[in-house]
């Protein structure tokens, strides 16, 4: 196989794929990327068993002999970091041992037989296909992905619920404290709803991966999903199962609502988060007509409080929030204002904006 590429070019499409190669693989190869020339195209795949990606590339790309191998990717992606802008050659023997000129240098790197190289399981026939927006698709990712649990010994929660249903996609994620949720508008046939839930891997890796607008086509089976944007292609298995019943968990009713101009309550909670106690991270909102105190104290460090006018005219609540879940929030939202949905006792709080978007939050049953 031999070809000839621009080093930029070779390098974005190695990007692509380079984070899917696990550290400690399994297999030698999964260390490997796929690379093939074949009909004007170079395409390069990597994977780790558990998902995988295939990324293609046509333009300033000349190839002088068809063929498939695979190279080490991390490696192949240092030769390429410190080369010159400008053409680079590869040229793979039966060997499997690519000679590989960037400008005056040259190097040659060990590669493993393609036979080697494990399949990608294919979505096969009757896959259901779902078709969106891929700025649309990540920033839904973006709004819910952060509120998913880290307990793998609750392994449903730790991914992101992709729920298929009446028109629309509905996006979930929780780790049992909160929760976010955000819905879209979808079309497709009325038989082709489904839940999936994406593994946080897979969430991650398609939160980097989507950077440009255009359309994207999901193709769903039970166990797994492909994810199609034109120029790669991103392979998951799906966490198994049946998600938690989240809707039992999203209050119904309030007793108070508050709106709040959202980068005024950020840098709020930033003032005052310094002096929270490290054990516990909690800060006391008092509500009152017109006026938030946010307020916490440290046995060791001492104090702080602050002031911020808001959109208020009910009576005076006062409840206790872990800061970095409302910030979680608050940063992945982009409206002016929010809204907090709240009731006494220790009900959860409800944050909503001008978009189908809401996200629950447990208060803190700890004196601030």
């Amino acid at each position: 196989m031999k070809f000839t590429v621009i080093r930029s070019r070779m390098l974005d499409l190695l990007a692509n794929v380079q984070s899917v190669v696990p550290a400690k693989p399994a297999m030698q190869i999964l260390t490997n990327a796929m690379i093939e020339a074949r009909e004007g195209k170079l395409k390069v795949t990597a994977t780790n068993l558990e998902i995988g990606v295939c990324a293609s590339l046509e333009a300033d790309l000349k190839i002088d002999e068809e063929g498939a191998t695979t190279l080490p990717v991390r490696k192949v992606v240092e030769i390429l970091r410190v080369a010159p802008e400008g053409e680079v050659s590869f040229d793979i023997g039966g060997d499997n041992i690519a000679t590989i000129v960037t400008g005056a240098a040259r190097y040659k790197v060990i590669g493993l037989d393609v036979r080697e190289f494990p399949v990608l399981t294919e979505v096969g026939e009757g896959a259901k296909a779902f078709t969106m927006e891929r700025a649309l698709f990540r920033e839904m990712l973006r709004k819910t992905a952060y509120a998913a649990g880290t307990d793998e010994t609750r392994r449903m929660l730790t991914g992101v619920l992709m729920s298929f249903a009446e028109g629309k996609l509905t996006m979930v994620a929780t780790d049992g404290k909160r929760l976010a949720l955000v819905e879209q508008e979808l079309e497709f046939p009325a038989d082709a709803g489904c839940d999936l839930i994406l593994p946080p891997k897979a969430v991650a890796e398609l939160m980097r991966l989507i950077s440009t607008e255009g359309p994207m086509t999901i193709y769903a089976q039970p166990n797994q999903i492909a994810v199609d944007c034109g120029t790669f292609r991103f392979h998951t298995k799906l966490i198994e199962g049946a998600y938690a019943r989240y809707q039992s968990v999203i209050p119904t009713s309030c007793d108070e609502r508050v709106t709040i101009n959202r980068e005024e309550l950020i840098a709020s909670i930033q003032r005052v988060a310094i002096m929270s106690n490290d054990k516990t991270l909690a800060v006391r909102m008092a509500f009152s007509e017109g006026t938030l105190t946010l307020s916490a104290n440290s046995a060791d460090a001492g104090e702080a409080s602050d002031v911020l006018p808001i959109k208020y005219a009910g009576r005076p609540m006062v409840t206790t929030y872990n800061p970095t879940y409302i910030m979680d929030c608050l940063r992945n939202l982009d409206t002016e204002e929010v809204t907090f949905e709240l009731s006494e006792g220790h009900a959860p709080a409800v944050i909503k904006c001008g978009i189908p978007f809401l996200y629950v939050i447990m208060p803190l049953r700890i004196p601030v």
